[in-house]
Formats: structure tokens, sequence, C-alpha cells
């Protein structure tokens, strides 16, 4: 029998689960989507396609684990106890550019239902109202800012260009990106900030993200900006946002994530006219099991030729 094991906790499709056994002859491949119950030894299971916590946390607490690989299903891992799997030099893969598509056209529906009314326009069908405005906004010329230069804001990057916007990226090293013509470095917010008419949050969850969007950036943006949230909740200060949307700072959010999912039925966000509410499902792809075995397939192609692996590979002194 063999003694080291794939677990699937991702569904896959016959052609996948196929291709798996093609790549690596040597292990057993197990399908834990399907079927819960482990018929191998969880000591020798060395990869996991797709984390469950709820399934796969007690290799973590194995002493005799010999876990070497986990593929995540999901670009954020900061739900997963990253400070265990580096002890145990484990080696962790998460899912950054499946979701860029999906993002970004949600980036962009958020923006058109404030900026040419449509969100208003649906509220007042609802109640049967015929009310035409003279004033609505063009994208074409206004300035975006996207913080958070990954693969997503890459995507939304290229759809801002084509909206005929002015595109500036941030990230943390200031290094150039093809997909934008100005891109600064994370710490040079403040000199540019009161330039963009949108702010869109694209950054991983961290300790330094973490209410990274509190009254002071929010009072340091353009009067009547919009911001734009589709990267993690908790870098949101929620009480700091209502409060700025409420004194006429923010012009209008679409929101996408929130520090406590899902959101509670009390929350002041729910009643505020400025604000678009989705419940996290920018991320949603047509395409998500096709996307992620990709990625999948190519690291563990390297992983079974001893190569290091050539996608995604979380850096665990910055926790993406």
């Amino acid at each position: 029998m063999k003694n080291k094991g794939i677990w699937l906790l991702q569904e896959t499709t016959p052609e996948q689960l196929h291709r798996v056994k093609e790549l690596a002859p040597d292990y057993e491949v197990i399908d834990g989507f399907s079927d819960s119950t482990l018929n191998f030894p969880a000591a020798d299971i060395e990869i996991v396609y797709g984390w469950s916590s709820a399934k796969a946390d007690f290799l973590l607490e194995n002493k005799d684990s010999h876990l070497k690989w986990i593929q995540a299903k999901s670009a954020g891992v900061d739900t997963m106890n990253l400070s265990l799997l580096n002890e145990k030099n484990i080696i962790l893969t998460n899912a950054s550019g499946i979701h860029g598509v999906p993002i970004a056209e949600s980036v962009f529906g958020m923006l058109l239902a404030d900026t040419r009314g449509i969100k208003k326009a649906i509220n007042q069908q609802t109640n049967k109202v015929w009310s035409q405005t003279e004033s609505l906004v063009e994208l074409k010329g206004k300035t975006m800012m996207i913080i958070g230069m990954g693969q997503v804001g890459k995507e939304v990057a290229r759809l801002a260009q084509a909206f005929g916007l002015n595109v500036i990226g941030v990230n943390r090293s200031g290094n150039p990106v093809t997909e934008v013509s100005e891109i600064i470095k994370q710490d040079q917010i403040p000199k540019h900030i009161k330039r963009a008419d949108f702010v869109v949050n694209i950054l991983p969850l961290t300790s330094e993200t973490t209410n990274y969007y509190d009254d002071s950036f929010f009072t340091s943006m353009k009067k009547g900006a919009g911001f734009i949230n589709v990267g993690r909740g908790p870098s949101v200060d929620t009480d700091a946002l209502i409060r700025q949307i409420k004194n006429g700072q923010i012009g209008f959010a679409g929101l996408d994530v929130f520090k406590e999912e899902p959101l509670a039925k009390d929350s002041p966000l729910w009643d505020l006219p400025e604000v678009l509410i989705t419940p996290h499902i920018s991320g949603v792809a047509e395409h998500f099991k096709k996307r992620l075995f990709a990625i999948f397939e190519e690291n563990l192609t390297a992983y079974v030729a001893g190569e290091e692996l050539p996608r995604n590979v979380i850096d665990y002194k910055h926790n993406y």
C-alpha cells in the first residue's frame, strides 16, 4: 500500500482526479470532499488540496503528521494558524489570481450602481417611483487609487483603464506594474490620496492592515470620494467609516466584506443610502474549480519533481 497521501478537500472533476493520479503515481489520492471518512493513516497525509479547518485542523496537532504542503482554496489565508504552519515548516499556497475577474467586475458593478444612479433606480422601482435626475457622474477622466496591486488589483486596473480612469496603483515596494502607468509605495499614500475620486481596498489582512482605514485615513481623502472594500473586512474601522459617511466625507461606500459576517441586522450600514452592501460575493467565480486546479496542477508537478513551488507560496514573514 502506498504510504504517502494526497487528501482532496476541494471538489474535483473526474478529469482532474485522473490528472492528480497521473502526476503523482506514488501517492494515494483520497477524496475527502465527497467522503467524510478518512480511510487512510492521517499521519501519512503529505498534501492537502483545499483546506477545511473543520476537517483537517487535527493534522496540525498530530505529532506523527507528515503534512508538508497545503493548497488553500482562498486568496486570504488570515483565518489559518500561520504561525503554527511556519513552525512546522508546512508550505502553504493560496488561490491568489483566480478571483481577479469576478472581483474586478464586482468593483465596477458597485461603482456604476452609484455613479449612474442604478442603486437609486432599483430602490425607486421597488416603490414604483419615476424620478429622473440630471446629476450623474461619468467615470472617464476620474482618478482611482487601487491599494493592493496583486492579481486582483491588476485586473481592476485593466478594467479601470478601459473606462478611461486615471489609475494610481499602490504596493509595498513601489516597483512598476505593467497594468498601471503610475505606482506608489504604500507609505506615499498621504501625498497622493487627495487626487483619488475612488479608493479601492484589496489589501491582505495582516497586523499592519487591521483597521488601516480609520478616521485619519478617511479624512485625508477627497471630500465626497467613493470607497470600495473587496479586500478584508477587518482592514476597515467600521465605526470610523460610518462617521465619515454621515458627515459627508465619504460620498459612497461599496462594501463586500465586513469585520463580522454576516453583517449584524442592527448595523447602521444597512440604513445609510450612501452604502451598497453585497454579502461577500465578489469573489464568487464561475470557473473557480478550473482556475484553482490550474494552480494546484502546476505546483504539484513541481512538488513531485522535488522543485520549489512556482505559484502563490505564502511568505510567513508577511503572512500573504
